[in-house]
């Protein structure tokens, strides 16, 4: 890298000598004072008068300001007058800087607008809409905010590009269809499986007096991302009838097991999403006598125990309250494959 090159991506407007030092990586005094004149007379540096010499012979000042060169952006013009009709050439024409910064972006829009815009009233999905604009499929999803920017001055709307989303999918195991499809989200990967186990094994699908047509491996907070929810019932599981699926929760007894519920209800506000009362009735039954673990969440969280409570709709509130006040927590695990072959049916 050039000296100049060095000193206009410094970061600095004004530098000092001993940063100029660093820079130029003179030991010989005289070297070093000839480079920094030299700089001066080429107008790259500007003296700081104010803040005095140094008292060297031959002095330099202690400070000096760096003169960025002017860009010029003559180049640009004859780019922005090909763009397409329907961008901001007269925007850009005015600003060309701004081209400069919006140029791989607004340069695959126009490409698009001159030789494929009739692909733009099919919908794609993201990676590929990026692709077929910009030849990149991660194109989209690395530089959204610059994308948002450039449609916004170019007076294009959202939608404009088409696209839609693709969610990361569920872990599922689909038991059977029906025109209103049962799931059961289980929070934890082992009993997601065990459960899966034995309703292959046996063929047996009623769970707590529900029956259960698809388990879905809730994965953390998978389930709390905003529509993951909504998004994976109207692809995968709406019936001939076209109703909504019925969604049951089962997590760990705990505050944050509790928070992930009513997150993921927050986040998909159409779904009928509720806690499975029968797996929770058990799992509290199981705990009773025993010595249980401490909660893993650290984290001085309320929980809406009370609207939690009233949604499994037994009378166990007393146990509940005092399990969590003593921050010990039933992880749902205590469900393990011997319980769950005795209560499938």
């Amino acid at each position: 890298m050039s000296l100049l090159e060095k000193l206009l991506t410094y970061g600095k407007a004004i530098l000092t000598e001993t940063e100029l030092q660093q820079l130029i990586r003179e030991s010989d005094y005289s070297l070093f004072q000839h480079a920094v004149e030299v700089l001066v007379d080429d107008g790259i540096l500007s003296p700081v008068k104010s803040a005095g010499r140094n008292g060297r012979l031959p002095p330099l000042f202690n400070k000096y300001r760096l003169i960025k060169p002017k860009e010029d952006f003559t180049e640009y013009l004859e780019f922005i007058r090909r763009l397409n009709p329907a961008l901001n050439i007269s925007g850009y024409l005015k600003r060309p800087e701004l081209y400069r910064k919006h140029r791989n972006i607004v340069e695959g829009l126009s490409r698009c607008l001159w030789h494929s815009a009739g692909s733009l009233a099919e919908p794609m999905s993201r990676k590929e809409r990026s692709f077929s604009v910009w030849g990149r499929e991660k194109l989209l999803d690395s530089h959204f905010a610059l994308v948002r920017e450039v449609m916004k001055y170019n007076g294009l709307s959202e939608d404009f590009l088409n696209y839609y989303d693709t969610p990361e999918p569920f872990f599922e195991y689909v038991h059977a269809r029906s025109d209103r499809m049962t799931v059961l989200i289980l929070e934890n990967k082992d009993t997601w499986f065990t459960f899966r186990k034995l309703m292959q094994d046996t063929g047996k699908n009623i769970v707590a007096g529900t029956p259960v047509d698809v388990l879905l491996y809730g994965e953390g907070n998978k389930i709390s991302k905003r529509g993951a929810l909504g998004q994976y019932n109207s692809g995968m599981l709406e019936g001939k009838s076209g109703q909504a699926g019925y969604f049951l929760y089962f997590g760990d007894l705990d505050r944050e097991g509790i928070r992930l519920f009513f997150r993921a209800r927050a986040a998909n506000p159409g779904l009928d999403l509720r806690p499975c009362s029968g797996l929770y009735q058990l799992m509290i039954s199981l705990a009773e006598n025993r010595e249980l673990p401490e909660s893993p969440d650290e984290r001085d969280v309320a929980a809406p125990l009370a609207e939690f409570i009233a949604l499994l709709g037994f009378d166990q509130a007393g146990v509940i309250t005092g399990l969590l006040a003593k921050d010990k927590y039933i992880p749902q695990e205590i469900i393990n494959y011997q319980v769950i072959s005795r209560i499938l049916s």
